[in-house]
């Protein structure tokens, strides 16, 4: 359909006349008028750079901001010589419309051509350091709201609206060390999970005082800066060596043990298994795996090890904790 309106032919004076009224309307601030000349000019193959500018003009100030913005990204797409134009109007366009982030990144995006003019150069940048201050500015307020919101879900008791809210902070990217956080860290009421999610902030917010964490009524003194991750590879990679044959025999039953394993590791970290029992906790997630397909028999339940049972236990409440806030 695009191609046939492009190849339509109207007559000139038709066209010329059009592009007068069009413009005489702006002229006039009657931009809905004007609106309509251009967009019969577009469906009739018209599509010049005034034409198309003027149409953008129009949508702005009709308050079309979906219809502009989709505009604005076909004529951005086609990389033609007027490229920086349509990008230098699409900027503006977010930019009143309070997208900042949109508008760094279409910045970002398009700085990495290397033919725009210097002038225009200068005016991106300027854009894009305003947006980038004014965000700052959003995400302050932001983040005062979200603690307040976390500070209420604490109230409430509400552990998976904790959780949504400390990964919103992680969002934000705003990163504060506040005595508030640490104590959540230190109270055996708050979920095992939102715990994890407050040390992933944590390792943005990088204190150099060591941080305290209590879960499963075992505590510890952590220095984030020293650690590589909150959910080490090596423990995870540990285990998983003890499983390359399940690798190769069944993929399927694979994949299931990687992913309680994952969680496993987000419910109690960082009181995970010692390395000398990575062998033990494998064979307690094939066990537990292959136990949720009935592929095992009376005289395997038999020959269960009091450490095996313990790991299994474990395997069910992470399970269980995962679950009450991520509805796995």
């Amino acid at each position: 359909m695009e191609e046939e309106r492009e190849n339509i032919i109207i007559f000139p004076k038709w066209k010329d006349n059009l592009e007068d009224k069009a413009k005489t309307a702006m002229q006039e601030n009657h931009f809905s008028e004007a609106y309509d000349h251009f967009h019969q000019l577009t469906e009739n193959g018209v599509r010049s750079h005034e034409v198309m500018t003027g149409k953008l003009i129009c949508m702005m100030e009709l308050n079309m901001q979906d219809e502009a913005e989709d505009l604005c990204e076909q004529l951005i797409a086609k990389k033609d010589a007027y490229f920086t134009s349509y990008v230098h109007i699409y900027a503006t366009l977010l930019f009143q419309s309070s997208k900042y982030n949109e508008v760094m990144f279409l910045i970002d995006d398009a700085l990495k051509e290397t033919d725009i003019p210097s002038h225009i150069v200068d005016q991106l940048r300027h854009m894009y350091q305003l947006s980038k201050e004014l965000q700052q500015q959003e995400d302050k307020k932001s983040y005062i709201e979200v603690q307040k919101q976390l500070e209420k879900a604490i109230e409430q008791k509400n552990d998976r609206q904790q959780w949504y809210m400390v990964k919103r902070l992680l969002q934000l990217e705003v990163y504060h060390d506040k005595s508030f956080f640490r104590e959540m860290l230190k109270n055996p009421e708050i979920h095992p999970v939102v715990k994890t999610a407050l040390l992933e902030y944590y390792q943005k917010v990088k204190p150099d005082q060591p941080i305290h964490i209590e879960k499963f009524q075992l505590t510890e003194e952590i220095h984030i800066q020293e650690l590589d991750d909150i959910l080490p590879v090596s423990f995870i990679t540990g285990v998983t060596n003890f499983l390359d044959n399940i690798q190769q025999q069944d993929p399927t039953k694979y994949q299931m043990i990687q992913f309680i394993l994952e969680r496993f590791a987000y419910v109690y970290t960082p009181f995970l298994p010692q390395q000398e029992n990575y062998e033990l906790l494998a064979e307690s997630l094939l066990y537990y795996v292959s136990r949720s397909f009935q592929y095992l028999d009376q005289e395997d339940d038999r020959q269960i090890s009091v450490l095996k049972e313990h790991y299994l236990n474990m395997i069910d409440v992470s399970e269980t904790l995962y679950g009450t806030i991520l509805d796995v």
